[in-house]
């Protein structure tokens, strides 16, 4: 292959993972969902390739997984996967959170400011889908707050893989609103430079959210089975 030809393929499997990427944090491609290289290919308008490149980093990237006799399909989690993954955020979500607080430039600061405006609309208008939008370019920003780009990408990740795990489960307006408060504490304390409080504000964040989990779980695991 002509090395112009090689860059060429690159960049469209770098388009064709990020459109991909984009339909999966949204929904349009739901947990399970079948990721036929020829079929998305078809709707790409693109050669296979680049697509199977595209699918195969979702697939490193924690987005997608490989099932036997299906091939790649759209990530999904059991809840237990979501506790794992949790509490893997919490472990690399503060250690940016404590960072940033001396490292985050007032621009860091000025853009999560507007994620959290943008956020307390969602609230009032009850949008759950625009929240949890919201939730997710919140959590990702937190990642870029120590200017380590490793942290960065790492946090960016799991956060997705999160969103995925999270996003089947009902939320009420009631929870939406207390993590909107709790994103507002972490926020006002990286306002204020204070390495502890920010670092407590995002533990007590992600406290509620286990502690929601393993009650979900918990329910999960006492209701009679309807399988035949």
């Amino acid at each position: 292959m002509k090395p112009r030809a090689k860059l060429q393929s690159e960049r469209l499997a770098d388009k064709a993972y990020a459109i991909l990427r984009t339909q999966i944090l949204k929904g349009a491609l739901p947990p399970g969902h079948a990721l036929s290289v020829p079929e998305l290919s078809r709707q790409l308008g693109v050669s296979r390739s680049p697509v199977r490149e595209a699918v195969l980093q979702l697939v490193a990237d924690g987005l997608a997984q490989e099932e036997a006799r299906k091939g790649a399909v759209v990530a999904h989690f059991g809840l237990e996967d979501a506790l794992q993954i949790l509490e893997a955020r919490e472990v690399l979500e503060v250690a940016s959170v404590r960072l940033g607080a001396t490292r985050a430039t007032a621009k860091d600061l000025a853009l999560l400011r507007q994620v959290l405006q943008a956020q307390a609309k969602t609230i009032q208008e009850a949008d759950l889908e625009g929240y949890q939008a919201t939730d997710l370019q919140f959590h990702k920003l937190l990642g870029t707050l120590s200017h380590n780009p490793v942290l960065e990408r790492m946090v960016g990740l799991l956060k997705e893989q999160s969103h995925l795990a999270l996003e089947p489960a009902a939320r009420s307006l009631a929870q939406l609103e207390r993590g909107y408060h709790e994103h507002q504490a972490v926020l006002a304390a990286l306002e204020a430079r204070k390495v502890p409080q920010a670092a407590r504000a995002l533990q007590k964040h992600f406290k509620r959210i286990r502690e929601s989990l393993e009650s979900w779980l918990a329910s999960d695991q006492t209701q009679p089975s309807t399988s035949k």
